[in-house]
């Protein structure tokens, strides 16, 4: 089906119904786009950030406790000792707490392997703190001194660095994460731009189409009926459209042909008049000839008479 047979009214609906479509592509688009940065965001506010923060109070609770075995072997105090005790178990239980809660968090297979070798560093480093604290209750200060220069400082270091590469680690998948919800920002701004440039396009095309197609039959028809008043009956009317303005060209195409066939019709009239009037004249004329013979003859007659009478009135009298 042509699209110039459809009436105006749909004509219309098509042009704004494919705007709206369009609207309707972006702003699911744009929605999509939104959930992505979204994820992207709430994976960095409620992922990446708590295991960063995870990470350094591990790393904070592994220095409480390197501090509490130090301050261990500075003083003799069995109070200060037991205080020290006490900080080193809730550390412990911190970092068993932190452990845990990573374990259930981390998804990555870098993460999850540091976390493996951040447990088992923690398991060796435990161990070594009962044996420091066990030396230092039955009072051999220096071998727990020896213990901690000798074996548990190359475990707290190794625990350390392993802690260290796993808060880089995190802080780099978050940094990866905040690129990436980035690239989606600029990528949803450059597709909304996009899309508005063509949107924007489409609508002054169909704008144009429209307006074109019912201008353009519409001048046609006004230039008829211009031809018409002007009384050109001879101008040609094509019609190649269905719609309203297609209906009123044949209208008028209708009633040019129809007015031209009524002025043929009363101009052979006019001629066949023209013809009965000249024939009636020239019979008025000739009657007229007739008419004037007539009375001349009986002009004559009235003379022969007069002549008559006067030539019986003189008999009369010479008798």
């Amino acid at each position: 089906m042509k699209l110039a047979n459809l009436n105006i009214g749909k004509r219309l609906a098509l042009g704004y119904g494919l705007i709206c479509a369009m609207l309707v592509v972006m702003i699911v688009m744009s929605n999509a786009m939104l959930g992505r940065i979204n994820a992207g965001t709430d994976e960095i506010v409620h992922g990446r950030m708590p295991r960063i923060a995870l990470t350094n109070q591990m790393q904070a609770e592994i220095n409480d406790i390197a501090i509490a075995l130090r301050n261990m072997l500075l003083t003799d105090d069995a109070a200060d000792h037991e205080r020290q005790v006490r900080d080193i178990m809730t550390s412990r239980a911190a970092m068993d707490d932190i452990l845990a809660r990573l374990k259930d968090a981390l998804h990555n297979p870098d993460a999850l392997a540091l976390l493996d070798q951040m447990r088992k560093e923690t398991a060796h480093y435990k161990t070594g703190q009962d044996a420091i604290i066990k030396h230092v209750a039955a009072g051999e200060v220096e071998a727990a001194r020896t213990l901690l220069g000798e074996e548990l400082r190359p475990l707290l270091v190794r625990l350390k660095k392993a802690t260290r590469e796993q808060t880089a680690l995190q802080n780099e998948i978050a940094d990866a994460a905040a690129r990436d919800a980035e690239a989606t920002y600029r990528t949803t701004s450059a597709m909304m731009w996009g899309f508005g440039a063509a949107a924007l396009a489409l609508a002054a095309l169909v704008a144009w189409w429209i307006t074109r197609s019912i201008t353009r039959p519409l001048g046609r028809a006004l230039d008829v009926a211009n031809t018409v008043a002007a009384g050109d009956l001879t101008s040609r009317i094509e019609v190649t459209s269905r719609d309203e303005t297609g209906q009123l060209l044949q209208a008028l195409k209708t009633m040019n042909e129809n007015l031209a066939r009524t002025v043929g019709t009363v101009r052979v009239g006019t001629d066949t008049i023209a013809v009965a009037a000249g024939q009636v004249a020239v019979g008025s004329q000739d009657l007229s000839s007739r008419t004037e013979q007539q009375a001349s003859a009986l002009e004559e007659a009235a003379s022969s008479m007069e002549e008559l009478t006067s030539t019986v009135r003189q008999n009369a009298d010479n008798a």
